[in-house]
């Protein structure tokens, strides 16, 4: 990937830190709503099953008063004694009566701390009990006869009524005179009332929160009791259930606790059965309220992972920060000696790795700049002293010909050749004598153009005579070039290698073209021949070449004197014609000559 090592830090970092914490706190919250899920589901069935036993005990209590009521003396001698119509005697019954019942008005009685419980009594065989309006709770059978549970009591002698009319629950109980052992005869009913605030604030004192509704159903599914928080929303779930006989299966299954949607709510629907009245209870529960404080729990996490993020990405800028600014100083610095800048600028005042990294770079840098240094300083003396070296070589060999014995003896040759009448030795004596002449150039190194053209004439004048006017020859050379100075013997070298390598034996003329432009402030002096060319690409590289060969010398020399002379943009190359032969191209500056030399040798002239 193509990013800065600062980018790639803060990646790994971020990685490192947030990536674990993501995951064990994702682990963390997923077990932890589990189990508070699992717990609060709990709860709810402990409260569920918690109101039904109180509810239940609550109606067994009323059971078992009925029965105390039953077997109280006074009501059990007023039930055994025969009927009558002496007012006098109806009117101590009924007032016994009372009084019995009154014992057992539950106002204030423990179990009933916040309602009543009403007894009242129908008597079977005293109808006469209906001419006096003395109590209203001793009355006879036939007020009882009117209410809609009656007809029930023919199956059962105990029943529990849902009375809706009044708002109560009412607890119904067959009596009977047992004064015979033999004969059971029903001489009463007894009741008890309660109010369904009762038990509804029973129900209310176990929701598991604040807006949980529960429900107690009767056998035929219909509401009996309900908590103070109620809401149409559960009552139509209920009803519906009900409507579409889908309310069973909810009791029927061994998971007493599920979640279910209640109006697009999600809630939590716990229910179970009241065997010994075959009631049911059921409760709803609020997902979203039960889960308040989890919300809440929830939203403090995740607001301290994201400042626990944010602090996590500001760390990881700065150490990022802190790691790659000297590495980023360290890159640019090296870019900068990549373009050949030894002279290093870099500032790192911390004692740590990087301050130990960047001082040893800087000591190998300033190490390597000497070194260079030195290398260019015995570069240059060993190039000088090369120099030297060949010049000393030149001078030896120059001091071995004595011009004037040459000169002499050439002048001699062509004074036979000019007694006997042979023009043809006369001209090649000519020729070589200037040959000579312009070669030596009093031990210069440095000489005009012209005498480097002139040197070149005496060169292919013999040559021409040797082929016997098989080669030709141009010189195409402006006069504004002719007065700068040149590096001697570069010309005759370049035509001598194109006659002896570029001219094979063939019946075509031979042309040799010698021409000069200034192009850039440079002289271009070219040697173009239309010989049967060669290897361009090596002749070129042959050129910068330690390993030279015997026939490539030459031109190795010429190419080696101008750049050693002039610098290593100047020097000799090669180039290919379109249609035969090859063009050698020198360049040296445009010098004007000073008129100096370079190793005079005052014996030469």
């Amino acid at each position: 990937m193509n990013i800065s090592i600062r980018t790639k830090l803060v990646i790994y970092f971020l990685a490192s830190i947030l990536v674990p914490t993501l995951i064990i706190t994702s682990i963390v919250y997923v077990r932890s709503t589990s189990i508070i899920n699992k717990k609060m589901d709990n709860l709810i069935e402990r409260n569920i099953d918690s109101a039904r036993l109180i509810v239940e005990q609550r109606l067994e209590f009323i059971n078992e008063l009925t029965t105390l009521i039953s077997i109280n003396p006074d009501i059990k001698n007023v039930l055994s004694s025969d009927s009558t119509h002496d007012m006098t005697t109806n009117i101590r019954e009924i007032v016994t009566l009372d009084r019995a019942l009154d014992s057992y008005y539950l106002t204030n009685y423990h179990v009933f701390t916040n309602s009543s419980a009403v007894p009242k009594i129908y008597l079977v065989n005293k109808p006469a009990y209906a001419k006096y309006d003395l109590s209203t709770k001793v009355r006879t059978i036939s007020e009882a006869e009117h209410f809609p549970w009656f007809s029930q009591l023919n199956e059962k002698n105990m029943l529990v009524i849902n009375n809706q009319q009044s708002d109560e629950i009412t607890v119904a109980r067959r009596l009977y005179d047992l004064k015979n052992a033999d004969r059971v005869v029903y001489a009463a009913l007894l009741t008890i009332d309660m109010d369904k605030k009762y038990f509804n604030s029973l129900l209310s004192s176990y929701k598991a929160s604040l807006g949980t509704e529960i429900y107690i159903l009767d056998e035929n599914d219909s509401v009996i009791l309900k908590s103070d928080s109620s809401t149409k929303e559960s009552l139509n779930y209920l009803k519906s259930k009900i409507s579409d006989k889908k309310l069973d299966p909810l009791f029927d299954t061994s998971d007493t606790t599920r979640r279910d949607s209640v109006n697009g709510k999600p809630t939590v629907i716990s229910t179970s059965k009241m065997h010994s009245l075959n009631w049911k209870i059921i409760s709803f529960t609020n997902v979203d309220e039960i889960n308040a404080d989890q919300n809440n729990l929830n939203h403090i996490v995740i607001l301290l992972l994201s400042l626990c993020m944010v602090v996590a990405l500001l760390t990881a800028f700065a150490l990022s920060k802190s790691i790659s600014k000297p590495i980023i100083k360290l890159v640019k610095s090296m870019a900068t000696v990549k373009d050949h800048n030894f002279e290093i600028k870099l500032e790192y005042k911390k004692k740590d790795e990087f301050g130990y990294l960047i001082g040893q770079y800087k000591l190998m840098m300033d190490q390597i700049k000497q070194l260079i240094n030195q290398l260019y300083t015995s570069e240059s003396n060993k190039q000088k002293a090369e120099l030297k070296a060949k010049d000393a070589e030149l001078r030896a060999l120059q001091s071995q010909i004595n011009p004037h014995f040459l000169y002499n003896t050439l002048d001699s040759i062509n004074l036979y050749a000019v007694k006997y009448n042979v023009p043809v030795i006369s001209d090649m004596i000519s020729s070589l004598s200037n040959f000579f002449r312009y070669g030596l150039c009093k031990g210069k190194s440095l000489i005009t153009v012209e005498e480097e053209i002139r040197h070149m004439e005496s060169y292919m004048e013999i040559q021409n005579m040797r082929f016997k006017q098989k080669l030709k020859y141009t010189i195409n050379i402006p006069q504004t070039i002719r007065k700068y100075q040149i590096v001697k013997l570069v010309l005759q070298p370049l035509a001598e290698n194109s006659i002896i390598h570029g001219f094979q034996p063939s019946n075509r003329e031979w042309l040799l073209n010698i021409s000069g432009r200034i192009e850039n402030d440079n002289i271009v002096l070219s040697v173009e021949d239309n010989g049967e060319g060669g290897d361009v690409e090596k002749l070129n590289s042959l050129l910068n070449s330690e390993d030279v060969q015997n026939e490539s010398i030459g031109i190795f020399n010429v190419h080696e004197r101008i750049k050693t002379t002039y610098g290593a943009g100047y020097g000799l190359r090669y180039y290919k014609n379109p249609e035969y032969g090859i063009t050698a191209e020198v360049t040296v500056p445009c010098t004007r000559y000073s008129g100096g030399t370079t190793n005079d040798n005052s014996s030469i002239g």
